[in-house]
């Protein structure tokens, strides 16, 4: 396997993706065009029964809110992760998204309403709750290398009455995002690909693929590759890295903590303006971490604020072999040590 010559961001497209395993997808599963999709797609059907609000989680892509609030009366209610167990009670007429953040167990309780389950970041899991949700559902780009898609997994005996078809705009975006992947992969290979292209090819068709009114299906590529990928090989060799990873990080200075999750690890840094330092000096070596989730919304818990503005979220996936997770536990042990021992002075009077 040739050493990783960067960490996180996006996925290439991997003509040596692992294939086959035991299926994942099951009878009366719906693929969608994107995570948004499979929420809309939900949203479509509840209100067809008779939904008139759908509450979410006060930390969660806001992005994604602003999307569905077209289709529904949004509501946020508190919940974080690493927060402990909240409780919601619902009326009939009302649903609540309740999600797996980072692939840990749900700690929100819900009575009444209906229960829509996020399981983007770890679509195995195998977690059991008091009250079974009535749907799951997950983005497939979080965790696997494909261009576009969404699942929806709807309530026994309640299927969806049809397949979903790809819109001409989530067509083009597809192409364009799988465009962007194949240029990826080709410039990680040594071929002489401009990143700067690419990556602006696969902002732009991030944004096309949201920007879609329609509820759509998924490109022809996603819906034929993600069934076929070995998904449980992949979780295992993400569980591997993890674990590797949280013990090259032992050594973390004061203030700040790594968790370890079955999706990612999270560096949690002492404060917004050393998670930014840090974040850039990584961005420098070549590690590209996510930021899970900016918080947009009026009416977020101060505490959740805080957690958005310290958070940096480490991929360690099936990309990656037992050598490449050794260096990147290196650069982070030395990236944090060097930004501990050289505290912000940024805001400080210079007189």
């Amino acid at each position: 396997m040739k050493s990783a010559t960067e960490f996180g961001s996006f996925f290439p497209l991997d003509p040596a993706v692992p294939l086959g395993g035991e299926a994942w997808l099951r009878p009366g599963d719906l693929l969608t065009g994107t995570g948004r999709d499979a929420l809309r797609a939900m949203v479509a059907q509840g209100r067809s029964r008779g939904w008139r609000r759908l509450y979410a989680p006060s930390y969660y892509c806001h992005a994604v809110l602003d999307d569905i609030a077209r289709d529904i009366d949004v509501r946020m209610y508190p919940n974080a992760p690493f927060g402990g167990p909240a409780q919601l009670a619902l009326a009939d007429d009302e649903a609540a998204i309740v999600p797996e953040y980072f692939g840990l167990r749900a700690e929100v309780e819900v009575q009444g309403g209906s229960v829509l389950l996020d399981r983007s970041h770890d679509l195995l899991a195998t977690w059991s709750y008091a009250r079974a949700p009535d749907y799951v559902f997950a983005s497939l780009r979080k965790t696997l290398p494909v261009p576009d898609g969404g699942l929806v997994r709807p309530p026994p005996g309640q299927p969806f009455a049809r397949s979903l078809a790809p819109t001409p705009a989530q067509v083009r975006a597809a192409a364009s995002m799988a465009a962007a992947m194949a240029m990826k992969a080709a410039y990680l290979a040594g071929a002489q690909v401009a990143k700067a292209a690419y990556l602006a090819l696969a902002a732009e068709a991030e944004g096309n693929l949201r920007g879609d009114a329609e509820i759509s299906g998924p490109s022809a590529l996603t819906r034929a590759l993600a069934p076929a990928i070995d998904l449980g090989w992949m979780r295992q060799r993400r569980q591997e890295n993890l674990a590797r990873l949280a013990r090259c990080l032992a050594g973390l200075p004061a203030g700040m903590q790594w968790r370890e999750t079955p999706a990612f690890g999270i560096l949690l840094c002492a404060d917004a303006p050393q998670r930014e330092r840090i974040r850039q000096r990584l961005i420098g070596a070549d590690v590209y971490p996510a930021v899970l989730w900016p918080m947009t919304w009026p009416g977020v818990p101060e505490d959740n604020r805080r957690l958005s503005g310290r958070i940096l979220v480490i991929h360690a996936d099936y990309r990656y072999g037992a050598h490449d997770i050794g260096r990147l536990g290196e650069i982070i042990l030395q990236v944090a040590a060097s930004i501990a021992a050289t505290p912000d002075t940024s805001d400080e009077d210079t007189r």
